[in-house]
C-alpha cells in the first residue's frame, strides 16, 4: 500500500531547513529527515518526489519569503532612496523573522543546493523568483538614477544583497541594532556616490543569476 502524501508539507520543510542550516546539504538524507521529523520515508517521497525535490521546495519557500518581505519593506518607503535602504534591510529583518530559512539562504551556495535533478515545475518556479528579483532591482535602479544598465543593477544588487548578507552573517556579534546602523550608513554612502557613468547604448540587465546573496 502506497504511503499517503503529507497534508502539511511545510512541516517537513521546517525540518529540512534545520538539518541543512545546521550541518549543510550533506546532512540532508531521507533517513535523517525521517528520524528528525517522524514522517515515513514513503510519505516524504510521495510528497516531494526526491531529495532534489525536497531541496527545491525548501529553496522556493525561502526565496518566496525573502521576496515578499522585501516588497513589503519597499512599499513602506516614501522615496526611491529610502526604498533602496529598506530593500537592503530585508536580510536583517529576514534573519529575525525566519532564522532557519536565513541560515540556509545565507550559508549554502545556491548553485550547490540546486544542482540535483528537479522537476520542470520546480525549475520554472525558481526561474520566476529570479526574474522577480531582477525586476525589483531594475525598478529600484530606474527610480534612483533613471537607468537600469548592467552596472547600475549590479550596484543595486551589491547594496540590497551582497552587503546585507555580510552584515547578517555577523549579526550575532554586532547585535541587531548596531548591524542595522552600520548597514544603513554604508548603503546611504554608496547610493550618494551612485553608479559609474553610463556607456552609450548599453542599457541591459545583468545576465548572471540575481541571487548573489545565496552564492
Amino acid at each position: 500500500m502506497l504511503s499517503p502524501r503529507l497534508r502539511h508539507p511545510d512541516l517537513v520543510i521546517d525540518f529540512v531547513e534545520a538539518l541543512v542550516g545546521q550541518s549543510g546539504l550533506d546532512a540532508l538524507t531521507i533517513r535523517a529527515l525521517t528520524t528528525a521529523s517522524g514522517f515515513s520515508n514513503g510519505a516524504i517521497y510521495r510528497t516531494f518526489g526526491s531529495r532534489g525535490g525536497l531541496i527545491g521546495r525548501m529553496w522556493i519557500r525561502a526565496e518566496s519569503r525573502f521576496l515578499e518581505l522585501m516588497k513589503g519593506l519597499i512599499a513602506q518607503a516614501h522615496n526611491p532612496f529610502d526604498a533602496a535602504v529598506a530593500a537592503a534591510e530585508t536580510s536583517l529583518v529576514y534573519l529575525q523573522r525566519y532564522p532557519k530559512s536565513a541560515a540556509v539562504l545565507f550559508t549554502v551556495r545556491r548553485e550547490e543546493a540546486l544542482s540535483l535533478p528537479m522537476s520542470i515545475e520546480i525549475g520554472d518556479q525558481l526561474r520566476a523568483l529570479d526574474d522577480e528579483l531582477v525586476a525589483i532591482m531594475s525598478q529600484l535602479a530606474k527610480n534612483l538614477w533613471k537607468r537600469n544598465d548592467a552596472e547600475t543593477v549590479d550596484l543595486v544588487a551589491a547594496c540590497i544583497l551582497d552587503l546585507p548578507k555580510w552584515v547578517a552573517l555577523r549579526n550575532m556579534r554586532l547585535g541587531t541594532y548596531l548591524g542595522s546602523v552600520y548597514l544603513r550608513a554604508t548603503i546611504r554612502a554608496i547610493l550618494e556616490v551612485g553608479p559609474p557613468p553610463l556607456v552609450p547604448h548599453h542599457e541591459v540587465l545583468p545576465e548572471e543569476p540575481a541571487y548573489r546573496v545565496l552564492l
